[in-house]
């Protein structure tokens, strides 16, 4: 298996960053190391997960100002914090040393130089099996809020809160969902707009084209109409005349 360094440099090269720029970096099982080296460069990262490497030291651990959330899980610790603190990590907000070889309460003592330190896990350590162990380090580290996900009262961590945590540790940008949606249905509307605009100007030639016809056809009909009527009327108009002169005839010969 490859280590660290060449670890560090593949990850590099794939996400074609400097280190500087880098703000989570995750080698979990990807190499082996006994010592923690190489990250002197990302003074930027926030979040650093080391689990299950073969770590059995802490010492010359690199100086990450920045770093809130470290994870050292799974390897083969047996003491040594100190080296963390002398790291200056005064941003360090979690640290997980889950699965270590932490056999006593003492071991976890320099841990008050960390003053910002919130949530410390060491779960599955040899030192959970010592009576007391949770009250002994509440005690001890003034500032912690949570030991192996639990606080002092007994209370389970919340899942959101843990995850909130996770992203601001890692340094990541929040995604806005509604500034997607809305750019995504404007994009949606105006594509509706001008579908109603097309649909709109169809319609309306439909509309004219038919009251144009309609208007043509009712002045059609309007002329015709009166063309009927103005026919009708001539026979009329002659047949009263004869009626009058038929009349006018009968008296004069009625006055003989």
């Amino acid at each position: 298996m490859k280590d660290i360094q060449q670890a560090i440099n593949d990850i590099l090269a794939k996400q074609k960053k400097e280190p500087a720029q880098v703000l989570t970096l995750t080698l979990d099982s990807t190499c082996k190391s006994t010592h923690v080296k190489g990250l002197d460069t990302f003074v930027n990262l926030r979040s650093l997960s080391l689990c299950g490497l073969g770590l059995t030291s802490l010492e010359g651990f690199p100086k990450l100002p920045k770093l809130v959330r470290l994870t050292l899980s799974d390897n083969r610790i047996t003491g040594g914090l100190q080296h963390l603190v002398d790291a200056g990590l005064t941003s360090l907000r979690t640290l997980e040393l889950a699965n270590n070889r932490l056999a006593t309460v003492e071991e976890v003592a320099p841990l008050k130089g960390l003053t910002g330190l919130q949530c410390l896990d060491v779960d599955a350590c040899p030192l959970t099996k010592t009576p007391e162990y949770r009250s002994a380090v509440f005690a001890m580290l003034d500032e912690l809020k949570y030991l192996d996900g639990i606080d002092k009262e007994g209370r389970e961590r919340d899942g959101d809160e843990e995850e909130e945590d996770d992203e601001e540790d890692a340094g990541e940008e929040e995604y806005d969902d509604g500034a997607g949606e809305e750019e995504f249905e404007d994009e949606e509307g105006g594509e509706f707009e001008e579908g109603e605009k097309e649909y709109a100007i169809l319609v309306g030639d439909a509309v004219g084209e038919d009251e144009e016809g309609d208007y043509q056809d009712e002045g059609e009909g309007d002329d015709e109409e009166d063309d009927g009527e103005d026919e009708g009327a001539e026979p009329a108009s002659g047949g009263t005349k004869r009626k009058r002169e038929e009349e006018e005839g009968g008296d004069e010969e009625g006055d003989e």
